[in-house]
């Protein structure tokens, strides 16, 4: 698994979402595991997918951090 972690502020959490949903369904990719959590001032986001590529594009697109687990 790949993991992608970004920083989202609380006000556009909806918004980025739904810009995330539309990006993950023209590109066919499917997120393997997804969660949401607190991080301070900004949500946590958390993606896990199985392939390196759609992890690092995604992390490209959204400004978050790409590792493997």
């Amino acid at each position: 698994m790949h993991n992608v972690e970004l920083r989202v502020s609380p006000r556009e959490l909806t918004g980025k979402m739904a810009e995330m949903r539309v990006w993950l369904d023209e590109r066919r990719f499917e997120p393997a595991i997804f969660s949401c959590g607190e991080g301070g001032k900004a949500l946590r986001v958390s993606i896990a997918f199985k392939a390196a590529g759609e992890a690092e594009a995604f992390a490209r697109r959204f400004g978050g951090r790409a590792r493997a687990l």
